[in-house]
């Protein structure tokens, strides 16, 4: 444990980073190409997710590196038996481990899998982590949570949820009017945009459109692009009724540090303590 988190290799890293969050094994490779993007690696995919083949391609890379990481103690694999996961969720190991892993359909998102797998970082990994490893912002001159205007902290907690939708009808933010056109469309989506842009430009905040294709795949949009795309009534699915489609935000690593450093997470946490009156 005394080696130095960058010595760990691009793989391992994004399974340890799961593994810390109790995250489902499906999906860890979409992420694995998130991590190499945002790291600006050579061999990191165009910005948006991997297709179905590129992520099955790279699932013997992924599996081997897991492998490795439950071999040194570092990382488990336990197979859900409710809705979330739990401690009590029996562990892999051995060839059981190795045929789990093996398998393509675990780590490929599935609305209704036949088996659900969850990474689960140990002691070990996570007093390592949290002492050498857990990325670091300097939030001096940042503003406090009482100088963020509403809009911003709105789109910072969203940034800090699992769906992260800012359009649609489950998103946090207003549907595009109907009767507006030319300079008044213009006009209303940069007030809509104006909370976002500050936080995308830093790089804290990564803005994703999701497509109604029931896949997890997304496409990033840059931020010379947030207005013409937040501008197109089809992509932004404010009419539609599905749950995941149109756009979407997460924090960067950057933006999570920067959440954790300045503060916001933890005055947002007594606050909504406070709203929902809890002691």
């Amino acid at each position: 444990m005394q080696q130095p988190w960058n010595t760990l290799s691009p793989a391992e890293q994004t399974l340890i980073r799961r593994g810390l969050w109790q995250s489902r094994l499906a999906g860890t490779v979409q992420q694995y190409g998130t991590d190499l993007r945002w790291a600006g690696a050579d061999d990191a995919p165009p910005p948006r997710s991997y297709t179905r083949d590129e992520q099955l391609a790279l699932v013997p890379r992924l599996a081997a590196a897991a492998v490795g990481l439950a071999e040194r103690g570092l990382l488990t694999v336990r197979v859900r038996q409710g809705p979330g996961a739990a401690p009590s969720d029996p562990v892999l190991t051995g060839p059981a481990l190795r045929d789990a892993l093996a398998e393509p359909a675990n780590w490929l998102w599935n609305p209704h899998p036949a088996l659900t797998l969850d990474l689960d970082a140990t002691e070990p990994a996570r007093a390592w982590w949290h002492a050498s490893a857990f990325p670091e912002e300097d939030a001096a001159g940042r503003p406090a949570w009482d100088e963020l205007t509403d809009g911003q902290r709105e789109l910072l907690v969203c940034a800090s949820e699992t769906s992260g939708l800012l359009t649609g009808p489950f998103g946090i933010w207003e549907d595009l009017p109907s009767d507006l056109t030319g300079t008044e469309l213009t006009a209303w989506l940069d007030r809509q945009l104006a909370p976002l842009l500050p936080f995308v430009r830093e790089g804290w905040i990564e803005v994703r459109h999701f497509a109604a294709d029931s896949t997890d795949g997304y496409t990033v949009i840059p931020l010379d692009g947030l207005r013409t795309a937040f501008a197109d009534r089809s992509l932004r699915h404010d009419d539609g009724d599905d749950w995941g489609v149109g756009f979407g935000c997460v924090f960067t690593y950057a933006g999570l540090a920067l959440w954790r450093g300045s503060g916001w997470n933890a005055v947002w946490g007594s606050r909504l303590t406070l709203d929902r009156g809890e002691a």
